[in-house]
């Protein structure tokens, strides 16, 4: 039985739309483990939050095998979706700094585990230091990168600024997650496609590097082959928070099935889709036959 653990912060959300305001729990994590759990792939959760807000453990689904460690403050987050158009966010956050250490995993035997999804929300929440001791587990890392390009400007808010020493964290990366806009920052270059990027990216390490593109589907690199892969429109637009998480467990799902990079993506492609047309994570039983 494959058995992953997911490391990254559990978050407060607020969500803001044209019509509708709502709190909601957030990080990637949350939207990681409602795929996986749903798939019924065993996993562990390995998370930073605030003591006073356990509760928003609860929402995570019951199958989900949590180690939560306790900080003075939970990270917290809104995202704004002018227009209700899911390819534009505009995000505000608390951003306090729970970097997760090597230290928390002395008590737990990383060797059970078959990967490591590694998902910072901030650039502090899983340093160089964390990650190269992970590594010398030999337990392959998975990486959602988006947050260690985000920063904080005008007070709370949110943007995204090149990853300066991103050499040294992708030396120890197997798989490789992130959109057109954080892959363009991070080479510093907007005149370059995704599939130059891709490659890039490559060179550094992953053996697998996988850009998301919006209602533009997906690009993949992998073992010196492209692969670009259609999205699937949804049905409808209600909550596009955490697509791309989503996308990333559905990826791996995949993943435990097939080798083929462009199935995987198609399939990850299509639960995305299916997440969208609902408040919240993705959740099996509202409106999907699998």
């Amino acid at each position: 039985m494959v058995n992953f653990m997911l490391i990254g912060p559990v978050t407060r959300d607020r969500i803001v739309q044209e019509d509708v305001i709502y709190e909601s729990v957030g990080g990637p994590v949350y939207y990681q483990s409602a795929v996986f759990s749903a798939f019924g792939v065993d996993h562990t959760v390995i998370t930073v939050l605030a003591g006073e807000d356990k509760y928003l453990l609860d929402e995570l689904p019951p199958e989900t095998q949590i180690i939560p460690f306790y900080s003075e403050k939970t990270m917290e987050f809104e995202n704004k979706y002018p227009h209700n158009d899911p390819n534009h966010r505009l995000q505000r956050a608390k951003i306090p700094h729970n970097p997760i250490k090597p230290d928390y995993f002395t008590d737990i035997n990383l060797k059970k585990f078959d990967a490591l999804i590694l998902s910072p929300v901030s650039p502090y929440d899983i340093p160089l230091g964390t990650m190269e001791y992970l590594y010398k587990q030999n337990v392959p890392i998975y990486l959602g990168a988006q947050g260690y390009l985000r920063r904080i400007e005008d007070s709370e808010n949110i943007v995204l600024k090149p990853w300066k020493d991103h050499e040294n964290f992708l030396k120890w990366v197997k798989f490789l997650f992130l959109d057109e806009k954080e892959a363009k920052i991070i080479v510093n270059n907007n005149d370059l496609s995704c599939k130059q990027i891709a490659r890039i990216l490559s060179g550094f390490g992953p053996d697998e590097v996988i850009i998301t593109r919006g209602d533009r589907g997906a690009v993949i690199y992998s073992k010196n082959k492209y692969y670009k892969v259609p999205v699937f429109p949804p049905q409808k637009t209600v909550d596009p928070t955490g697509l791309g998480d989503t996308f990333m467990a559905a990826y791996l799902v995949k993943k435990l099935e097939t080798e083929d990079p462009g199935e995987c993506a198609e399939f990850a492609s299509l639960i995305s889709s299916r997440k969208m047309g609902y408040k919240g994570a993705f959740r099996k039983n509202i409106g999907n036959n699998f």
